[in-house]
């Protein structure tokens, strides 16, 4: 009767202590899986770090482009600033005028003056054009000698450009009739003498700020029309003064920083006798 007992006694131990192994073993399969899932937490872990780093360092990239960016076009009008009303008839468009409402207060002025065949108002690649046809009633022919006419208005143009910030650039122009002087050997140096003469005066006589203006000379190279005619001739004798949208005004050279600062008024030419009319 005590063996049976002894063994019953030994095969229900025998089946618990195997009962414990096979939980021992389940729990330690359990606990494998547990610390891969561990590990996979804190591999994605780490990369969500790593995500976030790299996203924090593409925003300071971001803004310091965005800083360079808006630095570089500081001098651009702003389209939605309104203009404030300024004295003389002419609106105050501030540092950010926008060119639409320039170029309509400079057609309303050259309109009212019945100016329309002496100045030209249009925008060319986002920059506002301000054309004086190089006319009689500028220039004589062959010579870069403001006359009265066109300082009065450059005076009034004068009024507009003081109410912007932007670069200005004057460039002068002539028809392809070559010319060659003493003082004007070729349309290059009429086409600069008179790009010049005009930003002197705006400087000297206007307060324009010298930094913000450059005179530029293209000669015959940079017709608007064809020069086979007369009137295609005219018109191409012209000096545009330009209001650019971004800051690319080119530096002027030495020599044509001199020529500046040379004087405090501008000094008449003498008498020329041309060889060509430009």
């Amino acid at each position: 009767m005590a063996q049976p007992v002894k063994t019953a006694a030994r095969a229900a131990e025998s089946k618990l202590h195997n009962k414990q192994k096979e939980q021992q073993v389940e729990t330690a399969g359990m606990m494998r899986w547990l610390l891969t899932y561990a590990d996979m937490i804190t591999l994605m872990l780490a990369l969500f770090i790593i995500l976030f780093a790299m996203s924090t360092i593409s925003r300071v990239k971001v803004q310091a482009f965005a800083k360079s960016v808006s630095g570089g076009f500081n001098n651009v009008w702003s389209i939605n600033q309104p203009p404030n009303g300024g004295s003389n008839g002419q609106q105050s468009f501030g540092a950010n005028a926008n060119i639409p409402t320039l170029q309509r207060e400079l057609q309303r002025y050259v309109q009212k003056n019945q100016l329309q065949h002496q100045v030209q108002i249009r925008v060319k690649r986002h920059n506002l054009v301000v054309t004086l046809l190089s006319d009689q009633s500028f220039y004589n022919s062959g010579s870069a000698r403001l006359r009265p006419q066109t300082l009065k208005i450059l005076d009034t143009v004068a009024g507009f450009l003081k109410k912007t910030a932007n670069p200005i650039r004057v460039e002068g122009n002539t028809d392809n009739v070559p010319i060659r002087t003493v003082r004007y050997p070729s349309n290059w140096e009429l086409s600069t003498a008179r790009a010049v003469n005009v930003v002197r005066y705006l400087v000297e006589q206007d307060g324009i700020e010298p930094t913000r203006i450059a005179a530029a000379g293209y000669g015959k190279f940079h017709p608007r029309v064809s020069n086979a005619t007369a009137a295609g001739r005219k018109e191409n004798r012209r000096v545009d003064i330009v209001i650019l949208n971004r800051n690319d005004i080119p530096q002027p050279t030495a020599r044509t920083d001199r020529f500046i600062r040379a004087t405090k008024k501008p000094a008449p030419h003498p008498s020329i006798k041309p060889t060509g009319k430009s």
